[in-house]
């Protein structure tokens, strides 16, 4: 069903793309569900969906999507198979179950009707006629209005999952036009006028909320996160030490403003608050587990830490993994704070050469975990299948062009940027892209590299340095070893890809 679930892929001339089994995300999405690991269940049976074609299957996607809470996409699934099999009594009970979940009690009546008149299952009809009392005690005026704020919340929830924040900001800003004591929607058009790079829109929305509705928690919250990330931290540490005595009552705040702890480092305060969430429900995503222990094990609680982190993750990750607590192979704030904006430029990368430059750069220097839960959120580009195991699947496979081997290339300059960099993180960073980049677009546009690799390297480590840097061709060339008319040779083949 790719027609609906995603744009079509058309392989590029020469690329040898890797081939998995038919079933091989739906039997990881089926693991996943079945031990609770949510993230990773609803990215694997998505990705299941899109190249599915068996009713029988992709009801079975819906049906556990919809028990992950992923309404929007198994609604999808849904109608996609109700086109393809108009007399699939399970279709018709999914649908009614998931809008009647959403509150989009009209939608919910329609197909419950029509379960009711071809359904078999005892169970299912006795659901359904529970459902059908609830509809009919409602007033049709109350529902209208309900049903139109739904729709417009989940078109919001979908642009956001698919990080397609201009439509998303489009939907907001008819939500609050509509429904202009709605602060949900205030607060989330503050976050993606952020993601917009409008830093001063987003501040200016989240001060309307502010002034119109004082004390409003999301909105204190995404101000100080947004003036931390703007440098002002001064301002954000003094907003953050008036939350130290509070205890939101709703678990979303919870969870908020226990990250927001966590980010500057008041693990105290930030294992209060996730220990709470933890005790009202532990079965939740691998991140939470990594903020929870760490913070943990940094506010003194190290046999605690270990303790859940062996029980709740042991068996999910490889031997030697190491705890979130490990030492890093950075302990800078400086480093963390590049890896925020690595991960931001990794989102809106366009194509996949600009970004595996910096998945390798993050898979290098993160955490693991982290970096796994970063790789699964990116969005999916062409000719690229996002996976946990990124050797396999990304670097192996996807950057292997015929006739010329330019993984290898790849792989053993990175090396060596890496060597010549060491710490200097930030041009480590912009190397290692314009490095990926470079290779897999030349080798793209002419079958095999057209310039000796320790060419591309100094035209590369030239490119990368000259804005900030007083440094001459000749001095570049000098130390590669190359005359000044290769590197320029270099330097012009890698502008003309742009």
């Amino acid at each position: 069903m790719s027609e609906n679930l995603g744009n079509q892929k058309q392989p590029l001339k020469n690329v040898v793309s890797f081939s998995l089994p038919k079933d091989y995300f739906f039997e990881k999405g089926m693991k996943a569900f079945q031990k609770n690991e949510t993230d990773q269940a609803v990215y694997y049976l998505k990705k299941a969906a899109e190249d599915e074609e068996n009713p029988t299957v992709l009801v079975e996607i819906a049906r556990k999507l919809l028990a992950l809470n992923q309404y929007q996409m198994g609604i999808t699934i849904l109608e996609y198979t109700l086109d393809k099999q108009p007399a699939n009594e399970d279709v018709y009970y999914l649908l009614a179950y998931a809008f009647f979940e959403l509150g989009l009690f009209q939608k919910a009546n329609i197909y419950a009707q029509k379960y009711m008149d071809i359904g078999t299952d005892e169970d299912q009809l006795e659901e359904l006629e529970d459902y059908l009392d609830v509809i009919q005690s409602e007033e049709d005026d109350d529902l209208s209005i309900n049903d139109e704020l739904l729709v417009l919340q989940e078109r919001v929830t979908n642009c956001l999952a698919n990080h397609d924040w201009k439509s998303a900001k489009s939907t907001l800003l008819t939500i609050v036009d509509r429904y202009q004591d709605f602060w949900p929607a205030y607060n989330n058009l503050a976050l993606v006028e952020l993601h917009l790079d409008n830093h001063e829109e987003a501040i200016r929305v989240l001060y309307y909320v502010l002034e119109h509705n004082p004390g409003n928690l999301s909105a204190l919250i995404h101000l100080t996160m947004l003036k931390r990330l703007i440098g002002q931290e001064k301002e954000a540490f003094e907003q953050l030490v008036s939350f130290e005595n509070i205890v939101p009552i709703s678990e979303e705040h919870r969870h908020k403003l226990g990250v927001l702890f966590y980010q500057f480092q008041q693990h105290e305060q930030a294992f209060r608050l996730f220990h709470l969430l933890y005790l009202e429900r532990p079965q939740r995503e691998m991140q939470f587990y990594y903020m929870y222990c760490d913070a943990a094990y940094r506010c003194g609680r190290q046999e605690y830490a270990e303790k859940v982190w062996n029980y709740e993750i042991g068996n999910s990750v490889e031997d030697g993994e190491q705890y979130p607590w490990s030492e890093k192979k950075h302990t800078t704030s400086e480093i963390e704070n590049l890896m925020t904006d690595t991960e931001f430029q990794s989102q809106f990368a366009k194509t996949n050469s600009e970004r595996w430059g910096l998945i390798y750069f993050m898979k290098e220097y993160y955490y693991l975990q982290k970096f796994i839960s970063v790789l699964e959120d990116l969005p999916e580009l062409d000719l690229i299948g996002i996976d946990a195991d990124l050797e396999q699947v990304l670097l192996q496979n996807v950057c292997y062009m015929e006739p010329h081997p330019s993984i290898q290339i790849v792989l053993n300059g990175a090396k060596t940027i890496q060597a010549m960099w060491d710490e200097e993180y930030v041009n480590l960073r912009d190397h290692l892209q314009l490095w990926f980049y470079s290779v897999c677009e030349l080798t793209v546009k002419y079958n095999e590299l057209p310039i000796d690799e320790k060419v591309l390297l100094a035209a590369t480590h030239y490119l990368t340095v000259k804005k900030d840097q007083n440094v001459s061709q000749k001095e570049i060339a000098a130390n590669y070893k190359i005359s000044t008319y290769l590197l320029k040779k270099g330097i012009d083949l890698i502008k003309n890809i742009f």
